[in-house]
C-alpha cells in the first residue's frame, strides 16, 4: 500500500503462537500507515502537486514506491529510454547534458517527465550527489491517474536555455585598449542589462575578458527566431545587422503599433544594429526562446561570450538576495511547478 511499500515480517510469521503473529501483523500495518501518511504529507508539499485536487493525493501516494540511491549513482541517463519518473524526498542530484553539468536538483524536485509526457529519450543524466531518497511513479500509474493532463510540467527546456546541444566556446581573443572601450560602452548602454543587473566595473571588466572575435558574413542570420538554443551574445565591432520579428495574431488583428504590423507569415526589419552596439542578452536573461532573426547586412565583427560565462558574470547575487528572489516566486501560484534552479535562473 502506497509509496512506503510492504514490510517484510521475515521468519515471525510462520510462528505457530497465533498472538505473535496478530502481533506482527498490526506492527506492519502500523509502519505501512505511518509510512503512507509521511508520503501524504510530504506530497501536499510538493510545488507541482498544489493544484492536485485533494482527493486525488491517497491516489497519487498509493502509485509510488520508495527509492533510494547511494552518491555517485546515475539515476537516470541521457538517451535512455524512460518509463518512470521521480520526486526527491531527500539529497541532492545534479543534472547534465552531453557532459555538461546545467542544473542542480534538490528535495521536492522533479525529474523524468519528458519520457513519460512525450515518449520521447531521457534528455539528460541525472546523478545523485549525495545519498538520494526518492519517490518512484512508474508509467502506466502515471498514465492511469492522468498526471499528463492534470498536472502542469514546466518547460524545462528552459533549464540552462537550448541545453541540447553541446556549447560550443572559444578562448578569449586578445584586445585592444580600444576594443575593450568599445566592448565597454556597448555593455553599458544595453538598457536590458542595465534593467536586470547591476552593471559595476567589476563586471564589465570580466566580460570583457571571456570575449572572443569572430568575422561574419553578409546574408548570414546569426539569430534565428524561435530558436531555443540560446547560446551567445554578441558586441558589434565593425559592419551592420537587421533584427527582423515575424508577425502574430495580434499583430494582425491591429494590437499593435502600426509600424510593427506584417502579414502573417512575414518577417518585417524593425531595427537595425551597428557598430558599437550589442544583441542577444534577452534570452540569455530570461531562459526564452529567442524573439527575433538577426541578419547580417555589412560583412562584420562581433565580439561573443557564451551563455554560461555570461550568466555566470551577471546574474551572480548573494546568497541572501537570492534566496529573498526565490521567497518572492514561491508566492506565484503559476510558477509552482518550476524547480529550485529555474527560479534561481
Amino acid at each position: 500500500m502506497g509509496c512506503g511499500g510492504s514490510k517484510a515480517t521475515g521468519d515471525k510469521t510462520t510462528s505457530n503462537d497465533p498472538s505473535a503473529n496478530k502481533a506482527d501483523d498490526k506492527k506492519a500495518a502500523k509502519e505501512e500507515n505511518k509510512d503512507f501518511a509521511s508520503t501524504m504529507t510530504f506530497l501536499r508539499q510538493v510545488p507541482l502537486f498544489k493544484r492536485l485536487p485533494q482527493d486525488q493525493h491517497p491516489l497519487l501516494a498509493a502509485a509510488c514506491m520508495s527509492v533510494d540511491f547511494k552518491a555517485g549513482a546515475t539515476i537516470i541517463k541521457q538517451g535512455d529510454n524512460g518509463d518512470e519518473f521521480f520526486v526527491i524526498k531527500q539529497g541532492e542530484a545534479s543534472v547534465t547534458v552531453d557532459g555538461n553539468k546545467v542544473a542542480s536538483l534538490k528535495n521536492g524536485d522533479y525529474f523524468g517527465e519528458n519520457a513519460l509526457l512525450r515518449d520521447e529519450p531521457r534528455t539528460a543524466t541525472i546523478t545523485a550527489e549525495s545519498e538520494l531518497s526518492a519517490l518512484k511513479i512508474k508509467r502506466e500509474k502515471f498514465q492511469e491517474l492522468g498526471l499528463n493532463e492534470r498536472l502542469q510540467f514546466a518547460n524545462r527546456k528552459a533549464v540552462g536555455a537550448g541545453v541540447g546541444a553541446k556549447l560550443e566556446t572559444k578562448p578569449p581573443s586578445p584586445k585592444t585598449d580600444e576594443e575593450r572601450a568599445l566592448i565597454a560602452e556597448a555593455l553599458r548602454k544595453n538598457e536590458n542589462l542595465q534593467t536586470m543587473v547591476q552593471l559595476d566595473d567589476t563586471r564589465v571588466k570580466q566580460m570583457i575578458d571571456v570575449a572572443w572575435k569572430e568575422d561574419v558574413e553578409v546574408g548570414k542570420e546569426i539569430i534565428i527566431e524561435g530558436d531555443l538554443s540560446a547560446d551567445y551574445f554578441y558586441v558589434v565591432q565593425e559592419g551592420s545587422f537587421e533584427i527582423l520579428v515575424t508577425s502574430t495574431e495580434e499583430e494582425d488583428s491591429g494590437k499593435v503599433s502600426a509600424e510593427k504590423a506584417v502579414n502573417r507569415g512575414e518577417s518585417k526589419v524593425v531595427s537595425s544594429v551597428t557598430k558599437g552596439g550589442s544583441f542577444g542578452e534577452l534570452a540569455l536573461l530570461y531562459l526564452v526562446p529567442r524573439a527575433a532573426t538577426v541578419k547580417c547586412t555589412a560583412a562584420a565583427v562581433v565580439w561573443v561570450i557564451d551563455r554560461q560565462k555570461f550568466k555566470d558574470i551577471l546574474m551572480k547575487v548573494s546568497d541572501e538576495k537570492l534566496a529573498e528572489y526565490v521567497q518572492y516566486l514561491d508566492r506565484v501560484e503559476i510558477l509552482a511547478p518550476l524547480l529550485g534552479e529555474e527560479k534561481k535562473a
